[in-house]
């Protein structure tokens, strides 16, 4: 029984659906990547269903971020509306989907301690979950009703996540430190591109000075003097120390600092006296814990306002990502904007299916308009005031011959404050360093300015009524992450197995996903047309131009993008006509 829950396919989904199958059948890994707007959750989906129904091996999909979540719950109901009987279960985070709105309101370690607070105590009017049957039409709805038949939504879905035939979760479910659980399961990964900045967030640690005070201060209150003394030691060593630090000092400072016992008596105080038992020595406890395991991490003190905070990251996240899928049937990473190669690369990933659909195959070629400036650069060599100048002077440019909004992305804060200081913007604007933009109110033609791999950039849709807003977006410089001794520590990790692909695993990957992304704003299905300006001479070289081939071919090359104006004007003018 084929469970595509629509009359017809869109250009590539039936593509997208067969791959899926057939990889499922043979059990090894898909990789699709294909522009927004195809309706790859709606192919992959009804694919692993089907698949399931016919071998009873559990689906278990995965997305970042919770507003994620509504499009495969949405898609997943229409395949239950064609007939077919599945038993589902949908999660996200436990204050996520508490019935309590004020818990809503507390921190999340305040929440997790006074949620445990009220289930121990017997006064949680939604615990233990009830065994209902909750009707899925949105996420809303679920958890709404869940609230109403007085079953807590998140003890239900834990309840339910061993044995349900599909799973909808973030990502935590899958690769946090509580995750797991996807052995002899088809898991499907959504938004594939972001996965390893996802287990690098997930499973990183961080603990600020202000944090450490305040646990020592509370150690001190309740008469824990050894363990008050450990932690100032900790408080002070953050305090004198900066950049990289040593993981065996870490270590070694924490060795002998049991702050366990402390917790468990401190939150019984706290419980008796009707306070939130919640107490910042929970986070050290933690961050023992973690370095327990058998996760590297990288160790660093960072500054931000003021205030230092120990951070730990993982070095290896495609480790992480290996191990929490290890056991799967089988897996399929889904993206808009997946560098497949890379992907593979920082994977280590021999054999796959493959699907990769072109930009240039989804959006017509007149459609779009790409124009490379080589007359400047963002290179860091060469980040001079009379660069930024002449970058801001090229962004005028193409703001002036724009009709619309145009988004400008720029690969720092650094570089997007050094081009605005010259950036003189009559038309409404916005940066996203200092401005809330106002979304629904956004005027026929604006400005912004974003970073890559920020919130103007990533998850953003610039439409009204179906409209796309923007007919512009220029991508000043190349988007690499600024370089790190954390990201060359991932390097260096990479090296022994790819050689000097390693650099470009960690590097590139990350600029290639950025560029996709913002181009991404600008295309949201095939009808949208736009211009894409890409202002440095790099584009024009190979290992660019060979990674970017479906977005530059055909592309002019200016020396500045004046000498292009005339071609702008043409391609919209053309825009306007059609659209009489």
């Amino acid at each position: 029984m084929e469970l595509f829950p629509y009359a017809e396919y869109r250009p590539f989904q039936r593509e997208i659906y067969q791959k899926v199958v057939e990889a499922l059948k043979r059990g090894r890994a898909a990789l699709i990547n294909a522009p927004t707007g195809i309706g790859k959750t709606s192919a992959v989906l009804a694919a692993a269903v089907e698949f399931m129904l016919e071998t009873r091996i559990p689906v278990h999909y995965a997305v970042r971020t919770r507003a994620e979540l509504e499009a495969p719950v949405r898609e997943l109901a229409r395949i239950i509306s064609l007939g077919v009987d599945i038993d589902y279960v949908v999660i996200k985070s436990r204050q996520d989907m508490c019935c309590y709105s004020e818990l809503k309101k507390l921190g999340y370690l305040e929440f997790l301690a006074e949620c445990s607070l009220l289930k121990r105590l017997g006064k949680c009017a939604y615990y233990p979950p009830r065994d209902v049957e909750a009707p899925l039409k949105n996420v809303g709805t679920y958890v709404k009703f869940l609230c109403a038949a007085k079953s807590c939504p998140y003890e239900y879905a834990r309840k339910k996540l061993e044995n349900a035939e599909v799973t909808i979760s973030t990502y935590y479910y899958v690769f946090g430190r509580d995750g797991g659980g996807v052995k002899n399961k088809v898991v499907i990964i959504d938004e594939a591109h972001s996965v390893f900045d996802a287990v690098i967030h997930l499973n990183s640690i961080k603990i600020s000075e202000r944090e450490l005070r305040q646990a020592y201060r509370e150690a001190r209150k309740y008469g824990f003097v050894e363990e008050a003394a450990g932690v100032y030691r900790l408080y002070t060593f953050v305090k004198k120390v900066s950049g990289h630090v040593d993981l065996g000092d870490v270590i070694s400072l924490l060795a002998d600092l049991d702050v366990d016992n402390a917790v468990r008596e401190i939150t019984k105080i706290k419980s008796m006296n009707r306070l939130n038992p919640f107490t910042p020595l929970v986070l050290i406890s933690e961050l023992k814990e973690a370095l327990k395991g058998g996760l590297r991490y990288y160790a660093q003190i960072e500054e931000a306002e003021g205030l230092k905070a120990l951070a730990l990251y993982p070095v290896d996240p495609a480790a992480v990502v290996k191990e929490a899928l290890r056991g799967a049937y089988s897996v399929v990473y889904i993206s808009g904007t997946l560098p497949v190669r890379l992907f593979a690369d920082n994977l280590g990933l021999a054999e796959y299916d493959e699907l990769d659909v072109p930009f240039n195959a989804y959006i017509p070629r007149a459609n779009y308009l790409t124009i490379i400036d080589v007359g400047v650069t963002t290179k860091y060599s060469e980040r001079t005031e009379e660069m930024y100048y002449q970058i801001a002077h090229r962004l005028a440019v193409c703001i002036n011959a724009s009709p619309r909004g145009v988004l400008a992305v720029f690969p720092s804060y650094d570089v997007m404050r050094g081009v605005r200081k010259y950036l003189k913007v009559t038309i409404p604007h916005w940066y996203e360093d200092r401005d809330e933009v106002e979304w629904e109110g956004l005027p026929e033609k604006f400005f912004l300015g974003g970073v890559a791999r920020g919130r103007y950039t990533e998850g953003v849709e610039y439409t009204k009524n179906g409209v796309n807003l923007l007919s512009t977006v220029v991508i000043v410089g190349v988007p690499y992450p600024e370089p790190s001794p954390y990201l060359d520590r991932r390097v260096a990790m990479l090296k022994p197995r790819l050689g000097e692909r390693a650099w470009s695993a960690v590097y590139l990957y990350q600029a290639m996903v950025s560029v996709r992304q913002a181009v991404g704003r600008l295309f949201r299905k095939p009808e949208d047309r736009g211009v894409i300006v890409l202002l440095d001479r790099r584009y024009a070289e190979p290992e660019l131009w060979n990674s970017l081939s479906d977005l530059v071919e055909g592309a002019l090359v200016v020396n500045h993008v004046e000498e292009a104006v005339e071609d702008v004007e043409r391609f919209f003018n053309a825009w306007s006509k059609d659209a009489k």
